[in-house]
């Protein structure tokens, strides 16, 4: 039987919906861990990048379990296309010797900078995805 606080006569079971405030939770009691990961503070997140590695050909499908900062090389002409929940991915992608054309499948809107082709060129793309509606926003960094 689980109890809240320190009344052994309070069960948890009995507790009603919206009856636990902010005011009655300890200081530092909800941690990133407990919410599924990251850390929390006053101003904001911090999240491990997740590697999309080196993108040659074929298509790069985002996906959000990859957490929601990503990297990636563009190695080759390929295709980009949108993650498939309710997200936002922030991408930086990085231009190699052997960089080519990234084209875009499945967006409702692409905005911002046109990707380049130039060796060392670098950019943010913000993936964004809300019910029908796919945005890609493009920031040229070089």
């Amino acid at each position: 039987m689980a109890y809240i606080g320190t009344d052994p006569n309070t069960e948890a079971s009995s507790i009603k919906d919206g009856a636990v405030v902010t005011a009655d939770l300890a200081a530092a009691a909800v941690t990133g861990p407990k919410l599924g990961g990251g850390v929390i503070g006053a101003v904001g997140f911090s999240s491990t990048t997740y590697d999309l590695g080196t993108n040659a050909s074929g298509t790069e499908t985002l996906s959000e379990a990859n957490g929601n900062m990503q990297k990636g090389v563009n190695g080759g002409a390929h295709t980009l296309a949108p993650q498939s929940n309710d997200s936002t991915i922030v991408v930086q992608y990085t231009n190699n010797a052997s960089a080519g054309s990234i084209t875009t499948s499945g967006y409702t809107k692409v905005t911002g900078d046109s990707l380049t082709t130039v060796n060392g060129d670098d950019f943010m793309m913000y993936s964004t995805v809300i019910g029908s509606f796919k945005h890609l926003n493009v920031v040229a960094l070089s």
